[in-house]
């Protein structure tokens, strides 16, 4: 499935999650891609250039969580659960008109999804002029509350054609959750040096963390490319993850409403880690644009 404006292609697949397999800025007639590029044919979202994280972000320690005192076990991916349970799910066609689309996913059709609470996602895509707009809709389908978060994976080329140096970034956060691995060992703590980008510099550093009291806001630039990005993020988005491995071509900012094990942390009494109560039938709304500029 493609949508194209002339000035910016997006590609998905909705077998897969609605997963974005290219999405690319036309610049003087030829396409640059601004995300990873992919093989075909994409057998699993964890190889797509973006996809979605539904119904929570990251990862959930031991595949298990605590919600209203009652503990819920999930099965897990290399132990813990990790990034919901709709990414490499077949989703349905909505609507698609022009520079439009939107997908769903409905858990209670799909009968053997990962997660207690019945919920329906709904998530759309928009191009306008430089602008890819990204949306999810979570809605609570079921009888109870629900604890609820989302987000959004997108992997950025390191390297635009042209680029003459590391790719640099410009984000405003307030903390970082700690721990040595991805999985926070408390609420958020005040920065470091290596995790301050609130004045634009490169991405020289290895990360795999999330951030918390973002602002909503960065920019990406490729240097002597003449390309750069301006991300926007909704207010229920107020965490980020980067994650910048070693020796890779790409690297990760992903917009979350929720921090990693946020569930966990929520009923452990942190209440800004951003997880989100819906009850009977209320929805989760969370998006960003990510405007290009040549």
């Amino acid at each position: 499935m493609e949508l194209n404006n002339g000035k910016v292609r997006l590609k998905l697949n909705p077998e897969i999650g609605g997963s974005i397999t290219e999405c690319s800025i036309n610049r003087g007639g030829e396409w640059i891609p601004i995300l990873r590029p992919i093989e075909e044919p994409l057998n699993r979202s964890s190889d797509a250039a973006s996809f979605v994280l539904i119904p929570y972000s990251n990862r959930l320690r031991d595949a298990k969580f605590f919600f209203q005192g009652k503990e819920y076990q999930l099965r897990g991916r290399e132990k813990h659960a990790i990034h919901g349970d709709v990414r490499d799910r077949a989703l349905q066609i909505i609507n698609h008109s022009g520079d439009r689309v939107s997908l769903g996913f409905d858990s209670i059709k799909a009968g053997d999804v990962n997660f207690p609470f019945p919920f329906f996602a709904k998530m759309t895509y928009a191009l306008e002029d430089y602008t890819l707009t990204s949306r999810i809709e979570l809605q609570n389908v079921g009888s109870g509350p629900m604890p609820a978060g989302c987000g959004f994976h997108p992997y950025f080329n390191r390297r635009l054609e042209g680029s003459t140096g590391e790719v640099e970034l410009q984000l405003t956060v307030n903390g970082v959750y700690p721990g040595n691995t991805p999985l926070p060992s408390g609420p958020a703590t005040p920065l470091q040096p290596e995790h301050d980008f609130h004045v634009r510099r490169p991405l020289d550093v290895v990360l795999d963390h999330c951030f918390a009291g973002w602002n909503g806001q960065a920019l990406i630039d490729w240097p002597g490319s003449g390309v750069q990005a301006f991300i926007q993020a909704d207010a229920s988005m107020k965490h980020v993850i980067l994650y910048s491995p070693p020796y890779k071509r790409f690297f990760a900012l992903e917009p979350v409403t929720n921090a990693n094990d946020g569930f966990n942390l929520y009923a452990q009494g942190d209440l800004n880690c951003g997880v989100v109560v819906l009850q009977k039938g209320e929805i989760l709304q969370a998006g960003f644009s990510m405007s290009l500029q040549i």
